[in-house]
């Protein structure tokens, strides 16, 4: 991650847009049980606050590849939720769970970044039990690969996926959308999907 991509991690409009998403995600699903959720590339933490204040998330376990950040997000997590968040160092193309464990994995734009962005979605698909709900917001490379935001951000560049190929992953995978996901955007998504297989 380099120093824009570090200021967007720390800016509060990046909070905002997080809090945009879980209210779309509970627009589309309504309320859920959640006992046991995971959370992919967690940065400093907001994300998994806002799972447990907003949408009711019973324990979040949310990881992030730069051990800096998963120490951070130790650090500054308020002691209100010592219970319910834990934070650990790991790779969302090799999680370290059984399979069917948890009932919802959530995705706020973490896959593009992810090398091997398919087994990573299969990574995801095998740790949530049948009946649990992927709760996501993807870009695609018409927004992060332009003329300008490649020069200044960086992401992997072999292999992108555009919709169709993301929708393709998530249904190969036994996830299949909830009523509502808007589709057809050339940005991007923010969609929930049930494990139905």
């Amino acid at each position: 991650m380099n120093w824009p991509e570090r200021v967007w991690i720390y800016s509060p409009v990046r909070v905002f847009f997080q809090k945009r998403e879980v209210n779309k995600w509970l627009q589309l699903t309504g309320p859920v049980r959640v006992e046991k959720a995971l959370e992919i590339g967690c940065g400093l933490g907001k994300g998994a606050q806002l799972l447990v204040e907003a949408m009711g998330f019973q324990r979040v376990y949310a990881f992030d590849l730069e051990d800096l950040l998963v120490r951070r997000a130790n650090r500054r997590l308020p002691a209100r939720f010592g219970d319910k968040i834990s934070f650990f160092t790991g790779d969302a193309q090799d999680l370290p769970f059984g399979d069917s464990l948890f009932d919802a994995v959530v995705n706020f734009g973490i896959i593009h970044h992810v090398l091997d962005w398919r087994r990573c979605i299969r990574e995801l698909g095998r740790v949530t039990r049948p009946g649990g709900i992927f709760y996501f917001e993807e870009i695609y490379p018409g927004l992060y690969a332009n003329f300008i935001l490649k020069r200044l951000v960086r992401h992997p560049t072999e292999d992108r996926f555009h919709e169709d190929q993301f929708l393709e992953a998530l249904a190969k995978n036994g996830f299949q959308l909830f009523d509502g996901v808007k589709t057809g955007s050339k940005h991007g998504i923010v969609g929930a999907a049930r494990k139905v297989r």
